[in-house]
């Protein structure tokens, strides 16, 4: 009776996943970010971001969208010659994100929500061209939370715009003056990002 059983739950778990429809393709597009803690306001910080992404459809509405892709983060502040201010200041961090998102779609558009990690591969400040290790050092690891809709052009394009913030410190706080204040624990990456998907 139990190897019945055993045959049973392998022939249903298979036939639930042929059920799932993976589809999958490419990413390009670009990143406006900025970082709260580090004195710098506004999404001034534009990076490329690109990359690779798999989804699953598990019943034509929900299902999980899952990318691995490069994304350029960090935090700008640009020269004001206007105002006597020819200084260039940037935080240039660069990251392989991995986001895995739940999804729903219905009709032309999907809705994505949930968490991302981020590897951090390159860490700078750039000062008027010159560029310098922050200190002190950004955290390895940038874990955010996500919320993305696509609209689904066409049978193999479609475009992207997601939110997204650190939901912890990607580097302690230079000075806390107020303890209980969550923005205050440190640097938050925070990001719109805009990209155009091809499905092969």
């Amino acid at each position: 009776m139990k190897k019945i059983f055993f045959v049973l739950a392998i022939f249903f778990s298979m036939k639930s996943i042929a059920q799932v429809d993976f589809t999958g393709g490419v990413l390009i597009g670009v990143n406006a970010t900025q970082m709260s803690g580090d004195g710098l306001a506004g999404w001034d910080k534009l990076g490329l971001v690109g990359g690779g992404w798999i989804h699953m459809d598990y019943n034509g509405n929900f299902g999980t969208w899952l990318g691995m892709h490069y994304t350029a983060k960090g935090s700008m502040k640009q020269a004001d010659p206007d105002n006597g201010d020819y200084n260039e200041f940037a935080f240039d961090l660069e990251y392989i994100d991995v986001p895995i998102l739940a999804t729903y779609s219905k009709g032309k558009f999907r809705f994505g929500l949930g968490p991302a990690v981020g590897v951090l591969i390159n860490q700078t400040i750039d000062y008027n061209g010159a560029k310098y290790e922050p200190t002190p050092s950004f955290k390895t690891l940038d874990i955010t939370g996500n919320a993305s809709v696509w609209w689904l052009a066409t049978d193999h394009s479609s475009l992207e715009f997601r939110g997204y913030s650190s939901i912890i410190p990607i580097r302690p706080a230079p000075a806390v003056v107020n303890p209980a204040s969550f923005y205050e624990q440190g640097n938050y990456n925070q990001g719109l990002l805009f990209a155009w998907h091809y499905r092969f």
